[in-house]
């Protein structure tokens, strides 16, 4: 089967599509100087682009690769002995993984030392060519070191494995999920902010315009916060079988127990973040009359040490029963240790119900944008949350760095009102200030 021939897509941008899960190669000319990004797949298309920039009098100058995946690392002898660059992730990455990148091609394609091309350069900046301004735009969404190449003066975006429309979003194998998450969710925020766009490349799919490209940034977010959230999704790129496992995998990466996990390995809060997040409750309570609720902190958790006087009727904390219940007893600065080791008001101090609460601060491993919450896992706060009136406030207490874009949600979590952190105290979506 003959290799697919190279179409101009816009002035000075050639690309061909690989009959591989349609990949995409990238040639920008200048000139008669080429530069080819991710030239690919099969040995005929690669021969056949070799020909026909000969047959276009076009010269390879150089060559870049968005990530270091086996289809975007690929090269020919008839391109040319010409530098190929890479961030500097990407060729360690390709280093790394040498081995395992030759068993993937070789899985697919015919392959030998030549075709693989890891004799990448690291580049640091635009790349140094004579051609107009290309600029590595980094990120670790799908592969860490994975860079889009962006071309402002021609309003090119060659996006690499981002933003296609006929895959979705892939997190990168071998990282925690929520890590891989993170990341994505980072990758298409950096991709998106840059501008001009007026043309996409992606490395598989098709070619897009800057308005379309948005869409499609759009498209990936809700994906992802489907999968996160463990709900289901009617993206409908999900119709091939091995798009299909990889949802199943990525699913069951993110769930609540791998979270927990990731959140351990964070740090704690520190004093001076915590003391921004009381300085940031102070000013949002004001002198607030009512019943107010709080916490004594465990490991990880803000500490609300000199937050409790602000003038509330009543502060309420939780106090565990020798029966391993909890209840809910006034603060009158009388303490005790509970069986755990852990401070908590005197067991002879009054009982507060918490239907009697006006607002309640909740600590959390985590908290995601929407007002979800994840806690230790022994469903204290998912007891409590019903019993509260209607109105009452509930404040996530936390900082910046353990807030997420989305967590999985059960039928039974209830969001936040409000989240609290060094920033401030800010209503969650759907709720009033």
């Amino acid at each position: 089967m003959p290799g697919n021939r190279l179409e101009e897509v816009a002035p000075g941008v050639l690309v061909a599509t690989s009959r591989f899960m349609a990949t995409n190669t990238v040639v920008v000319v200048h000139g008669r100087d080429a530069l080819l990004v991710d030239p690919g797949v099969h040995l005929d298309e690669l021969e056949s682009l070799a020909g026909e920039l000969l047959a276009r009098r076009l010269q390879p100058v150089g060559g870049f690769a968005t990530h270091a995946h086996w289809d975007h690392v690929l090269w020919h002898r008839g391109l040319g002995d010409v530098p190929r660059w890479a961030s500097s992730a990407t060729v360690t990455e390709g280093i790394a993984h040498h081995h395992e990148l030759v068993d993937q091609a070789e899985a697919v394609v015919e392959l030998d030392d030549e075709r693989l091309g890891l004799s990448l350069t690291p580049v640091e900046g635009a790349l140094p060519w004579t051609g107009p301004e290309a600029v590595p735009v980094g990120h670790d969404a799908h592969a860490t070191g994975h860079a889009a190449l962006h071309l402002p003066e021609l309003g090119l975006l060659v996006a690499g494995d981002m933003g296609s429309d006929i895959e979705v979003p892939l997190l990168e194998h071998g990282v925690p999920g929520p890590q891989a998450l993170l990341a994505y969710h980072e990758g298409l925020e950096r991709l998106a902010a840059l501008a001009p766009v007026d043309l996409v490349v992606t490395g598989h799919g098709h070619v897009c315009d800057g308005a379309m490209w948005r869409r499609r940034l759009d498209a990936d977010r809700r994906y992802l916060d489907d999968i996160a959230a463990g709900r289901p999704t009617d993206d409908t790129r999900l119709v091939e079988p091995w798009l299909e496992d990889a949802d199943a995998g990525m699913r069951a990466s993110l769930t609540k127990r791998e979270w927990r996990v990731w959140a351990r390995a964070l740090a704690s809060p520190d004093e001076t973040a915590s003391a921004a997040v009381r300085e940031g409750i102070t000013t949002f309570l004001g002198r607030r009359p009512g019943v107010v609720a709080a916490y004594v902190p465990l490991p990880g958790e803000v500490d609300l040490a000199g937050l409790l006087d602000i003038g509330a009727d009543v502060i309420a904390l939780p106090c565990m029963e020798p029966d391993g219940t909890v209840s809910w007893r006034r603060d009158e600065g009388r303490r005790q240790r509970n069986r755990l080791g852990f401070g908590q008001p005197s067991a002879d101090l009054p009982v507060v119900d918490p239907v009697d609460f006006d607002l309640l601060l909740v600590p959390g491993r985590l908290f995601d944008h929407h007002g979800i919450r994840l806690g230790r896992g022994g469903g204290h706060y998912d007891r409590l949350l019903p019993r509260l009136r209607p109105g009452a406030a509930v404040v996530g207490v936390t900082v910046d760095e353990r807030i997420v874009p989305r967590l999985p949600t059960d039928q039974h979590d209830r969001p936040m009102t409000h989240l609290a952190t060094q920033s401030g105290v800010r209503a969650v979506s759907g709720f009033r200030t």
